[in-house]
Parts: structure tokens; sequence; C-alpha cells
């Protein structure tokens, strides 16, 4: 090997292990961000109550008292854009492993025979419906509360789960290991538990991840809509319906922080998958 193919080498090395550290600290700081938002929505009290309007202050500019400024209902931005964490936050990742828990399931035992088929066709039909229209269904059926928007988050979520883990157990029941496992009398449940499932969780934990943040999404579009939780109460969607009347008279701070905040939970949740993918990867190689 020559020298400059070895300087070369060494090059490559070194961007691997700064882009392997880039990565870490990334993913370091959006489980900070995560868990800080959370923790602080959670438990620390704010200035200014998220649900009591202050009529002497309406539609003012972020101040040191306010320094999110105030809605043109009264409402602190602030206080309403930290809240709104402790309600999007929790449906958003409930429902998403409430669909995991659906659809991995599904996906496992559709591998083989008419019914497996069957189940994949009703899950297809459900794909291919947009994800808004299928979430205002779902929230309408069921009836439009808090629980109810977690379970129009797993509707949306569970054909993605179930055709993923179908794909993965499909690849992986051709590999000799699970070829040898059925021929020494493995039972089906634990062929798909033990040695399916085992070998494919970490793509569908990337997936989990990805997810809740489109679930974020979805569920700031539902309560834009006006569908989901109901007011009082903060969410980040129903805050930028009410600060987009307020945009035209150049009052642009009621519509633009919480449209911040979930453009910040997304990409820290991107960045955890991100993160976890290549993790799957790696060990694949290995």
């Amino acid at each position: 090997m020559t020298a400059a193919a070895v300087g070369t080498g060494r090059v490559r090395s070194a961007r691997r292990r700064a882009g392997r550290r880039f990565r870490d600290a990334g993913v370091l700081a959006a489980l900070v961000f995560l868990a800080g938002l959370w923790a602080v929505a959670a438990f620390v009290p704010l200035p200014h109550s998220a649900t009591v309007p202050d009529v002497s202050v309406i539609a003012a500019a972020p101040s040191a008292a306010h320094p999110f400024g105030v809605d043109i209902s009264g409402f602190d931005v602030f206080s309403r854009t930290i809240t709104a964490a402790a309600s999007d936050l929790p449906i958003a990742v409930f429902g998403s492993l409430l669909s995991l828990a659906i659809g991995v399931p599904i996906g496992l035992f559709t591998t083989t025979g008419r019914i497996g088929e069957a189940c994949m066709r009703v899950v297809d039909a459900f794909s291919a419906l947009p994800v808004i229209v299928l979430a205002v269904v779902a929230i309408q059926l069921l009836g439009g509360g808090l629980l109810d928007v977690v379970g129009a988050i797993a509707v949306v979520n569970i054909p993605r789960f179930a055709r993923l883990t179908r794909a993965e157990a499909v690849a992986l029941r051709q590999a000799r290991f699970v070829e040898a496992a059925v021929a020494i009398g493995c039972s089906p449940l634990r062929v798909a538990l033990n040695h399916v499932f085992r070998n494919a969780y970490g793509v569908v934990l990337v997936q989990a991840i990805l997810a809740a943040a489109n679930a974020i999404g979805v569920i700031a579009a539902l309560n834009f809509l006006g569908v989901g939780v109901h007011p009082p109460q903060p969410t980040w969607g129903s805050m930028i319906h009410d600060g987009a009347s307020m945009l035209v008279e150049g009052q642009w701070w009621a519509a633009i922080f919480p449209t911040v905040a979930i453009f910040l939970v997304v990409s820290s949740l991107t960045v955890i998958a991100d993160w976890f993918e290549n993790r799957v990867e790696g060990g694949t190689k290995a």
C-alpha cells in the first residue's frame, strides 16, 4: 500500500470519527432540549397563566414582562408555548407507541397466507388516504377528546408500522437462521419474536421516532383546523391559527413562536432518529 493510500485512509477515518462525534453531540443536545422542554412544561411554574387571559395587554409586543408577547385574546404567548408542550409531546409519543404496539404484530403475522394478504390489502387501503383526512375522520368517530387524538395518531401510523415490519419480516424469513429455527420445530410465535423481530427492532425503533415527529405535525394541523384538544388548553396548532389573524397587522409573535417550537421539536426527533439509524446500520455492517 502506498503512502498516499495510507494518508487517504487516515483522512477518511478522521472524517468518520468527526462525523460520529458531531452526531453524538447533536443527539445529546436534542435529548436535553426535549427533556428540558417537557420538564419545564410539566413542573416549572410559569410567569403568567396559560389559560386565563389578561385583557389589559392584548396583542402586546415581546417585552421583559412577556418575552414572547401577548396574543389577540390576551394570553401570554411564552406561557402557552411552553404549556402546549405538556399536551402535544405526550400525545405524539403515546400515539406513536400505540400504533407500534398494533402495527408491529400485524406486520409480523401477515407474511404468509390468504388472511395475511387480505389484512395487508386493508392496510394499503388506509395508507392511500390522506393523513389529515384519516386523522379527522378518526377523531370524529372517537369523539374528539384528548385520548381520542392519541387514537387518531395511532390510526394514522399503524399502516406505516405494519408495512415496514412486514417488509423486514419477509426478508428475514429467508435467512438461514430463521429457516433453521423452523426446521427444528420452533413455534411461529417464537420464530416471529425471537428470530425475526429481534433482528428488525432497530428499524422499527427508528420508524417509531420518525412517527412521533410526524405526529407533532399532524397534531398541529388538527388543532389548526379546530379538531382535537379544546380551548382554553393551549396547543401549538391552535396558537398558530389564532396568531395568523395578527400577521396582517404585522404582529408576528403570536404565530412565529409556536411555529419555531414545532420546528425545534421535529428537528430534535429527526436528529435522534438519524443517530439511531446510523447505529443500526453500523451494527448491521459489524
